[in-house]
């Protein structure tokens, strides 16, 4: 059969303006039915009022909405919108997408409430049980690297390649909280981003100017966000997390994406000018930041996120190295390395964020330092646990101390005790204090019992037990709660003589510091540093130092002390307020004391300073005959209870 093709094709031109005629003809009856069917569909799904005003198409390819407004029942407003402005990609749709060539919205607000009666988007949250389970998130593995190019892929898509949003608002309200997010005009233009933002949190004023570059040929972007008039404030952290954070600039680019043999790779660069931030779990004053410069590459895998090598970190004056490993299956495995190359060590102290390690403020020194640290550790196998922290030098020296002269301990000192954060008592230490007992005037049962059980290897490191805080991270990891700590002796004495008691992140890493400049400088002698710290310690309420101890338990001189007495007094330094719960009624220390003196009593046959008949004579009984005795409780057991209630330790720290 042979067919007339220049008929035919009159045909279909005939047919296809036919259907062009009836689209333009019926368009806008048709869209106003599928706009009533779905807004009738979503009212009844979540119970709740949307309203659509007008909806009609301008031009051939661009629809017009207005009035749009989603008003959930007994409650405010989520969402109102007055004008929305789109053009829809015909090749886009041909292929079964929805697309937008030009986007523009007028006057939208979002206004999300949250408070303890009621808030306005809970009927979102749908139970959806019910839906297909063949999506990649809820299957019952996911591939993390195709997930993710996923993402990227949609979000670069579905960008207009024109934009313009004008006044448009986002405000949060909770029961202590209001936030208020304001662009009067955002525009994407030809790739190029311009903003203006307005951020209110409570009586906190910010504006920010924002621009950038958003390339979807290649998936690549640029983001800078900074203020002319002052530094911006980043909203919703102070109030919701109490950490106030501001810069003066703050840049962010994704350079390039390659997903190749199931791996995808970003890579680009982030900086932040003048960082400032505030946290009560950071440090008691502001820390500042003058320059952080991050180039980045990352790798996420099928199972596995890792920052590559390639990424470097520049802290004002230093460059840094991280490399993080993280896979989550068949077992979470983690591993860090940073690495800090051979540095000037000026430089190094004058990197370290100001505010953050106060002691060191002022520091300064000569020669080179280097850092390496390693650590790994497998969810299966925590005892196989790893770690490594080396800070070396070459020609080093402290030529001033800046703000804390860390050779004081060398000399008599005014030293000033702390619980709870607040200063109790404040004494001499060294031969003005009656209650000082020099190192050789102290029983060497104690001395040897005290070091046993807080830091047996003291005369053998040089202030860190690395195999110690190997344990101590794998013991709290297998309990998941803090159980175990790691402090040498030389990290205690630190803490207490040159740091306050805020726990905080930077006093953790001050305090390493410090250990590291006494004791590889050997600024101080361990003997020496050894008598400051028996002579310091706490041992009870109010009693500090083993000469006060000694009098307060045993009313002796610390010299006098007997082995028992002297295990007794190593048990307690954990929790030295709890003393008198290892007594019974009677006062005499209860049984469950006895596996702690057959522990230190087993370490003294090793280490000679026993015999084995000691040992086995040996046995967890003390007369206590200083004023201990009073706190004694015998047989009031409510006061009892009530006092544990009253007097719970803060728990170890390391």
């Amino acid at each position: 059969m042979w067919f007339n093709w220049g008929k035919t094709a009159k045909v279909v031109i005939l047919l296809l303006v036919v259907v062009a005629i009836c689209f333009l003809v019926f368009r806008n009856a048709l869209l106003r039915h599928y706009t009533d069917k779905y807004v009738s569909a979503y009212s009844s799904l979540y119970k709740t009022a949307i309203q659509v005003k007008q909806c009609e198409f301008v031009g051939f390819k661009t629809i017009a909405v207005s009035g749009i407004c989603i008003s959930p029942s007994q409650t405010d407003s989520l969402l109102y919108i007055s004008d929305i402005k789109a053009s829809v990609s015909l090749w886009g749709l041909l292929k079964g997408l929805m697309r937008f060539t030009n986007l523009e919205i007028e006057n939208a607000s979002l206004h999300i409430i949250k408070k303890s009666e009621n808030n306005n988007f809970s009927f979102l949250m749908k139970n959806k049980a019910k839906e297909k389970q063949d999506t990649l998130f809820v299957s019952n593995t996911c591939d993390y690297a195709s997930l993710a190019n996923s993402i990227i892929n949609t979000v670069f898509d579905v960008i207009p390649s024109s934009v313009q949003f004008k006044n448009i608002s986002v405000q949060l309200n909770t029961d202590s909280l209001s936030v208020r997010l304001h662009t009067p005009e955002l525009i994407i233009d030809e790739d190029n981003f311009q903003a203006q933002f307005t951020s209110e949190e409570d009586s906190l004023k910010n504006t920010w100017q924002a621009q950038g570059i958003i390339n979807k040929d290649n998936n690549t972007a640029q983001l800078k966000l900074f203020s002319k008039d002052n530094d911006v404030m980043f909203p919703l952290l102070k109030n919701k997390y109490k950490l106030s954070m501001s810069c003066d600039t703050t840049f962010l680019s994704l350079a390039a994406s390659d997903f190749s043999n199931g791996v995808l790779t970003l890579t680009g660069n982030a900086r932040l000018n003048n960082l400032q931030a505030n946290h009560w779990r950071i440090s008691p004053k502001n820390v500042v930041i003058k320059e952080c410069a991050v180039n980045y590459s990352v790798s996420i895998g099928s199972n596995y996120f890792q920052i590559d090598s390639a990424t470097s970190v520049r802290l004002n004056s230093i460059d840094i190295y991280p490399f993080v490993n993280y896979i989550l299956s068949p077992s979470q495995q983690l591993s860090l390395k940073v690495r800090i190359p051979e540095s000037n060590a000026q430089d190094f102290f004058e990197s370290l964020p100001t505010g953050l390690f106060a002691n060191l403020e002022g520091i300064k020194t000569q020669g080179n330092l280097a850092y390496q640290l390693y650590f790994s550790i497998d969810s299966d196998l925590p005892d196989s646990l790893k770690f490594s922290s080396v800070l070396s030098k070459k020609d080093f020296k402290v030529l001033d101390y800046g703000n804390t002269d860390l050779r004081k301990i060398n000399g008599d000192f005014l030293y000033t005790a702390y619980e709870k954060e607040k200063a109790v008592r404040a004494f001499s230490v060294g031969a003005s204090n009656p209650n000082y007992a020099p190192l050789d005037n102290i029983s060497n049962f104690l001395k040897n019992a005290i070091m046993t059980s807080e830091d047996g290897n003291f005369y053998g490191h040089s202030g860190f037990n690395e195999n110690m805080f190997r344990k101590s991270i794998a013991e709290n990891y297998k309990q998941k709660r803090f159980v175990r700590g790691g402090s040498t002796i030389s990290m205690q004495l630190v803490k207490n003589v040159f740091l306050l008691r805020n726990k905080t992140i930077a006093r953790k890493v001050e305090e390493a510091l410090i250990v590291w400049l006494i004791e590889s400088n050997r600024l101080v002698s361990k003997s020496r540093m050894y008598e400051v710290y028996l002579n310091i310690i706490e041992l009870g309420p109010n009693v500090y130092g083993v000469g006060e101890a000694a009098r307060f338990y045993f009313n002796k001189q610390a010299s006098q002390l007997t082995l028992e007495e002297s295990i007794f007094i190593a048990m307690i330094v954990p929790r030295p307020k709890w003393f008198k719960y290892n007594f019974d009624e009677q006062g005499k220390l209860k049984p469950s004391t006895a596996d702690f003196y057959n522990v230190i009593a087993g370490h003294f046959v090793k280490r000679g300073l026993i015999t084995e008949d000691e040992r086995a004579v040996l046995l967890p009984e003390i007369e206590l005959a200083g004023i201990a005795r009073n706190y004694i409780i015998k047989k009031d057991t409510t006061l009892l209870k009530e006092e544990k209630q009253l007097d719970v330790p803060d728990g170890y720290e390391y």
